[in-house]
Order: structure tokens, then sequence, then C-alpha cells
């Protein structure tokens, strides 16, 4: 919709605002509690295997009912969290996502019949290989393929007689799925810690980014990209090459919460009261520091970091407000004095990134608490996409981007360097986002600060293939293009050479009203949902 439909309405609607497109203003609220549903210990399965690479199996079985991940240990309500922390099955993965009996690892991880597993499991007591000798001639692999009868497979490749599978093929004890690998309570147990056979992958091939289920991948694969923070850590390298893996071929589903609710997570539940899936991306923002502060932890960031526990992604945005002199994140609101809308007095910009002056302590003030907070989000092995300024546009809708482009990307420069040089804050994927609004054809280029400080870029709302095109020309032909912030989305129109967005983001309430849309969405085999993404731990 169009902002220019928002400014109409504004005096109307009086408790609401549009940011970029008519979203609800974000009246003040708790944010919700500061529960977590998940704690950071646990790796869940690498990437490729369904197991961490420290774990995977016991070595006397390659990877049992108990130890892959049964409904017991995958992540049921009673081990995998609770409805309230983050591990439900909403929240935390079903006994489907965690690995049930029948799986506790893809053919992928434990082995296939190719590779000394058993099709349906990955290595049960019965199938998988016997404690004893690693696999009889039915299951643990066929003397056809690397196993002799008495011992299941050789050492190089069907499995050793004391696991039932090498390193390389067959399910080690890194791959054949331990409790903690399969879906432990210290991990909620996903789909990317225990792995079906429909989500990780088919039995033929182990799951690549084209046939591991409807839109998922059990791997981020060979990626030489990386992030622009410098020294990034595990997490982000992996996360950032999983994005470039997909763009062009998935797209991430992604849902921004309401902040501001009593239960902000209302948002995610509401798609699996409504037969699908929970999204694989959560949105927060930072202008709500319900439970914490500027050097305290918010509930926003203790729900992100469940979410990612749960399988999912984390990104953040921030309805700044406006960094006059002597002011601190307690005088920020969305469209109040000096808030996020307001528009700058001469000078402010340019002051702002003017080390000495009042209006730059007061922009230190707000990226100290995003240091903060992500620095907690850091400290648990948690990456964050970052849209920080978000909506740049020529004449924009915040103080940021009501200068020219080239004081936005000093603004931006001056944020990177002060979060990754100066706060060590290396677990953020930066994602420039663009508005699609007020005809930036033509003058959004300005506001680009260069791939240098950006890791994926984008627009709003507007999912065209015109739009596409647009953003595309200005940030090249390789880094992924994103829909930052959303309201229907079409995913089945947009792949695979239209529009193929690298993931979107409902804005928070705007899914009450889309229900069929959505529903649609989520069908499609392009979506990516949380049950979908690969470990990335």
């Amino acid at each position: 919709m169009k902002k220019i439909r928002y400014l109409a309405l504004a005096a109307a609607l009086a408790g609401f605002s549009g940011c970029g497109n008519g979203e609800q203003k974000p009246p003040a609220g708790t944010g919700g509690t500061t529960t977590t549903g998940g704690v950071t210990e646990g790796t869940g399965g690498a990437s490729a295997t369904g197991g961490v690479s420290t774990t995977g199996g016991s070595p006397a079985t390659g990877g049992s009912p108990a130890t892959g991940g049964s409904p017991a240990t995958g992540a049921s309500p009673e081990t995998g969290g609770s409805p309230a922390t983050g591990g439900s099955p909403e929240t935390g993965g079903s006994p489907e996502t965690g690995g049930s009996p029948a799986t506790g690892g893809s053919p992928a991880t434990g082995g296939s019949p190719a590779t000394g597993g058993s099709t349906p499991v990955g290595g049960t007591t019965s199938n998988g290989g016997s404690t004893s000798n690693g696999g009889s001639t039915p299951t643990g692999g066929s003397i056809s393929n690397g196993g002799t009868t008495r011992t299941g497979g050789a050492i190089s490749n069907g499995g050793s007689t004391s696991n039932g599978g090498s390193t390389s093929n067959g399910g080690s004890t890194r791959t054949g799925g331990s409790t903690p690998t399969g879906g432990s309570i210290s991990n909620g147990g996903t789909t990317r810690t225990g792995g079906a056979t429909s989500t990780g992958g088919t039995t033929s091939n182990g799951g690549t980014t084209s046939s591991a289920g409807a839109g998922g991948s059990t791997s981020t694969g060979p990626c030489s990209v990386l992030p622009v923070s410098p020294n990034a850590t595990a997490q982000a390298k992996n996360l950032l090459c999983y994005l470039y893996n997909i763009s062009g071929n998935h797209v991430l589903s992604g849902q921004q919460e309401t902040s501001w609710a009593a239960n902000p997570l209302d948002d995610i539940t509401w798609y699996t009261s409504n037969g699908m899936k929970e999204p694989a991306i959560l949105g927060g923002d930072f202008l709500y520091p319900a439970g914490g502060g500027a050097t305290s932890t918010i509930s926003g960031i203790t729900r992100a970091i469940a979410y990612w526990n749960g399988g999912g992604v984390s990104m953040f945005r921030y309805h700044m407000g406006m960094p006059v002199a002597g002011s601190t994140i307690a005088n920020d609101s969305y469209n109040g004095t000096n808030g996020a809308m307001s528009t700058p007095p001469a000078g402010l910009l340019d002051a702002a990134v003017t080390a000495g002056t009042g209006e730059n302590t007061a922009f230190n003030s707000r990226l100290n608490y995003i240091a903060y907070q992500v620095g907690v989000m850091k400290a648990a092995n948690v990456p964050i996409i970052l849209a920080l300024l978000h909506e740049a546009q020529p004449n924009g809708w915040f103080w940021w981007s009501k200068g020219t482009g080239a004081q936005y990307v000093a603004l931006w420069k001056y944020a990177f360097n002060y979060l990754t040089a100066t706060k060590g804050a290396t677990n953020i994927i930066w994602l420039m986002p663009f508005s699609s609004q007020n005809g930036v054809t033509a003058s959004a280029a300005p506001y680009y600060p260069g791939k240098d400080t950006v890791d994926v870029t984008g627009p709003d709302y507007t999912g065209t293939a015109a739009n596409y095109t647009k953003f595309r020309g200005i940030a090249g032909a390789t880094i992924p293009l994103a829909l930052h912030e959303s309201d229907s989305v079409t995913p089945d129109s947009w792949f695979p050479t239209s529009s193929p967005w690298v993931l979107w983001n409902i804005w928070a309430g705007y899914e009450q009203s889309r229900l069929a849309v959505l529903q649609t969405a989520y069908a499609s085999t392009y979506t990516i949902t949380r049950d979908k993404v690969p470990n990335l731990k």
C-alpha cells in the first residue's frame, strides 16, 4: 500500500502510523516475558550430517532409537521445552522435527542403503548395525556396498565393527545421531537436528538444495563468501553461506513479531493455528526494551535466542529515536517528539557522526544499546540479521533518510565501524534495507553504502520483477536480495527467474488479514519454513 494513503489516514487512525507502507504504529508495551525456552548448549546437528561433528551417534550402535531422537529425546513437549519456553510443537520442534523413532537422523546422516545404514533410519539397534558387528548383510551394508557379511562394511567405506559406518560415508560416531544431536532438552529438537527423510533429503541423495524435501537443504554447501563483519563468528559465516546457497532457488519465510503486544509470539502461533508451519525468520525491533534496557537483556533478544535454538533465524530492525543532544534510548519513540519519524534539524545528520558533539554522544548511546543486545546473542552463539536504518529512500519516512544519500551512507558506515571495530559485534549479518516507495528507481543508488559493508540488501513490500531488477541493478549480480518487510507474498510467481527474493518478512499483524495468500505461499515448494532450515551452528 502506498505511504500516501497512510498520510491521508494518519489523523483519523490516531493510534497508528505507517512504517514504509502503512504498518501499524507500534505502541509501548511489555514485549513479552523473558523466558527462553532453550539454552545455548547443544549443537543440534551439523549442516550436512544431521548430527553434530563432535557427537553423532554412540560408537557402539551407529545411532539407536534412544540416541537418534525418539519422541522422548527429539523434542516432545515434555523434553524439547514446554509451550511457554520455546520448545513446544509450535516453537521448539515437534516429535516429527526432532527425529521420530523411525528417523533419528536422515538417510544422509545415519547412512543410506548405499553407505552403510538402513534406508529408514541411520541406524537403529536392530537395523543400523548391531552392537556386536556394525551391521548385518541386510542393514549395515551389503557385500555390494562396502561391507562384508561379517562386518557391515570395511573401515574405509561401509562401517567398522565398532560404529556401523565410517566417518566418510557409513555413519560414524559423528553422524549416527546421539541424544544431543537428535533433539535434546537443551536444544528443543528440530528437523535440522534429527532430520526426517522428508526434510533432510531423500533416501537416494542425502539431501541437496534442489532435492532435500520441499524447499530445504540439509547442508549450507561449499561457500567462499565471508560476512563483511571482520572476524565473523562461525554461526554468522554459516548463515551468510546459507543465504547465498538458497539465493535464486528458495526463499526464507519470515514474520515480524508485534513487539509491543502482551504476547509477541502470537504472530508465530497464528501460523500453526491455521495449518501452516512456523516461519524460518522471527523479526524483532530494538525500539521495545521490555524486560531489559541499555545494559540488560530485553525480552525480544531472549525470544530471538530461543527461536534460533529451535531451528530458526533472527532478524532485527530499530525504529531509533532521533539522536538529539542529551537523549538516550529512554527517549526513543516511533512518532513522538524526536521519534523515529521526526524531521532532523539542520546539521543533525552530520553532527551525529562527528566525534565530540552532543548528537554523536546520543547516536553512540543507541549503538551501545544495540551492541549490548547483540553481544548477548554472540555469547549464546547466535547470529543476527540486522536491518539497521531501514526503508532508505530520498525524502524518507525516518530521520536517517531525510537527508542526502551521502549523509545516509555516512550514518551507515559509522554504525558499521562502531559496532564491529569499537564494540566487537562480529555475529551480525548486515542487511541494508531500502524502501520501494516514492519512485526510487533512479534515486535509490546514492543511498547504497557498497558491498564492503553490506551482506544482503533489498527493498520492502513490492515483490515484483521490476522491483527485483531495479535493486539487482543497484547492488550487483551476486548479493542476495531480500524483501525485508512485506505484506502479501507470492513465491510461485517469483521463482525461478522473475524475482527470486532470498527472504520475506510479513509485517506485525498483517498476517491476520492474509490467510489464503499465506497458506498458498507456505505450501510452495520454494518456501523454507523453520523446520527446513539446516543446522547453522
